[in-house]
């Protein structure tokens, strides 16, 4: 069994990625970190280029990424809230996984773990 750990927070070794990494460690089984900001992911397009091919038609780092969260047994993906809402660059992964359920539903019945992050300002 592989899980693979999705962490889209920039940060070095932030809270995102310990987190990420701690879920990764309880599982015991074969695991990959993956740090979103080392790829370029740009957000979906909306355009529905993967509908008949499941692969995006978007030439970024999207499709590499997505062959190893389809490969995966379970994924692990950690987000950070700036704003009050969960990051730009978790959400375009995360949306950028579309192409996989057309026709084949290749993240069907595979486990998934979100992991959320956020720090509330002592002044607030």
């Amino acid at each position: 069994m592989k899980i693979l750990g999705v962490s889209g927070s920039p940060i070095k070794n932030s809270n995102t990625d310990r987190a990420v990494k701690t879920v990764l460690e309880a599982t015991g089984a074969e695991t990959e970190f993956i740090k979103l900001s080392e790829f370029q992911i740009e957000p979906c397009r909306a355009c529905l280029g993967c509908v008949d091919t499941n692969q995006c038609v978007i030439g970024d780092d999207r499709n590499m990424l997505a062959e190893k969260a389809k490969q995966a047994d379970g994924l692990v993906v950690g987000g950070y809230t700036p704003y009050s809402s969960i990051d730009g660059r978790t959400k375009a992964f995360l949306e950028r996984l579309y192409p996989l359920r057309h026709k084949h539903g290749f993240m069907s019945g595979k486990s998934g773990v979100a992991v959320v992050t956020c720090a509330i300002p002592e002044d607030c």
